[in-house]
């Protein structure tokens, strides 16, 4: 089967992460079949899309806020869980309410919403398939069926995460009926891959999935055991390999896209609790880079936040960072990797710090403690580095030293795994108690590309 042809580079990630685009003309986005516009994650298109501000207000979402006490609570019913797709002058946003919502990326209106009945946790693939463009979404929960709870701790015990509607949805773009649906046993929050015609996923079963774009039908499907909780697919379009993380056992997977063989399974030492299943990994040339969390003798209430350089041909760990210490985070260990000009650039929810990595080595080129925890992936738009944090906070960091450089809060709840689209003069991103927001790159300290 001949290698897929990409428009450029390529990216995917999980269920958390922000599908960007690029220009069909020179103001209009058009889809990349991945998680955050290409395998490094880096959500960001130069075009003449203008510099625009608006603020979208999840349906009820108002009514949640006032009667619920509890932060954690209002995520989990109106949040903004993950990224989203901006395509042909549309902005996708999926929600953890279980719509799909199509906005006008101007102005914010919207056009149309689509009901998956269970929470929306993956940034939407959009892609033409079987003549139409198509929107790509998981549904799925994190919750745990008392019958799956209670094998934790088992080692070699089936347990697959999620309850209640599973599966994958193909909406059409221009309508938003559903076009097929395929049904999972487990969760499916990961963001898909699109390859070979394919939509390639992990899920909460533990599988890894392939379905035929156009028809929804399964195409191959494999077992790797591990439950795939947060971890999007990331693809290496030289090698044809796709990768993710999962958990119950914490291992890193990498499968032939186009034949859904198992190529190798990397335990790395000290892994701990789920990080393996929650991170989101990048391709950083003939590495795949990542965040783990570790803990070693001696650690309870501590743990350790480490970057990973595995060579995808061999799954062999090229290098490993112990990026530093801090309090063990209380669930979703997930930290999202960009790449840009061999740096990878990434937060940690166990420092919470903001760091710069050489690529090829490992080594720490910078790091600057911003204080709030964080999970996205950062953005970095021309010499700056932009990074969303749990507190609503936006850090804009020059990107040699690390210096702040600048600070945003609108005020209106924090952010997650969910990192920005940065799309000519105007960045993309959705908060935690239910606001889309459009923001001009200048209000960040940015100058657009």
């Amino acid at each position: 089967m001949p290698r897929p042809q990409f428009l450029a580079s390529t990216l995917l990630a999980c269920a958390f992460g922000s599908l960007a685009a690029s220009a069909q003309a020179a103001d209009t986005p058009t889809a990349w079949p991945m998680y955050a516009l290409q395998p490094g994650h880096n959500a960001v298109l130069a075009s003449h899309f203008p510099a625009v501000h608006w603020s979208f207000d999840t349906p009820d979402a108002d009514a949640a806020r006032a009667a619920v006490k509890s932060n954690t609570t209002i995520r989990d019913l109106v949040g903004f869980p993950i990224g989203v797709a901006v395509v042909g002058g549309a902005v996708y946003a999926p929600n953890d309410n279980g719509y799909l919502y199509k906005l006008d990326a101007r102005s914010g209106k919207l056009q149309w919403s689509f009901n998956a009945y269970n929470q929306l946790m993956s940034t939407p693939v959009v892609e033409r398939a079987g003549g139409r463009e198509l929107v790509y979404v998981g549904a799925g929960n994190s919750v745990f069926a008392y019958s799956h709870a209670k094998r934790f701790g088992k080692r070699g015990a089936d347990v697959v995460r999620g309850t209640d509607v599973s599966a994958v949805d193909a909406v059409d773009g221009a309508t938003g009926k559903v076009v097929w649906s395929y049904p999972t046993r487990g969760e499916d929050m990961p963001t898909a891959v699109f390859a070979h015609g394919l939509l390639i996923f992990g899920n909460g079963d533990g599988h890894v999935y392939a379905l035929d774009a156009a028809t929804g039908k399964l195409k191959w499907k494999t077992e790797i055991r591990s439950f795939v909780s947060m971890s999007s697919a990331s693809y290496d379009p030289t090698l044809d390999v796709v990768m993710m993380g999962g958990t119950h056992p914490s291992n890193i997977y990498a499968l032939d896209a186009a034949t859904g063989k198992r190529l190798w399974t990397l335990h790395p030492p000290h892994i701990f609790s789920s990080s393996g299943g929650d991170g989101t990994w990048a391709v950083a040339g003939k590495l795949l880079v990542g965040q783990i969390e570790t803990r070693t003798a001696g650690q309870t209430r501590s743990s350790g936040s480490e970057e990973l350089g595995i060579d995808i041909a061999s799954g062999k760990v090229a290098w490993s960072t112990l990026l530093g210490t801090g309090k063990t985070p209380p669930r979703n260990k997930d930290a999202v990797p960009a790449v840009d000009a061999g740096i990878i650039y990434t937060g940690s929810p166990v420092t919470h710090a903001e760091y710069a990595v050489d690529a090829g080595t490992g080594r720490i080129v910078w790091q600057t403690r911003l204080g709030p925890g964080m999970k996205a992936a950062p953005t970095i738009v021309g010499d700056k580095v932009v990074q969303p944090t749990g507190s609503g906070k936006i850090f804009t960091l020059d990107r040699g030293h690390g210096a702040v450089t600048h600070v945003y809060d609108a005020r209106q709840g924090g952010y997650g795994p969910q990192n920005g689209v940065a799309i000519g003069g105007t960045f993309f991103i959705g908060t935690n108690t239910g606001y889309l927001q459009a923001i001009p790159l200048q209000e960040l300290g940015v100058t657009a590309g």
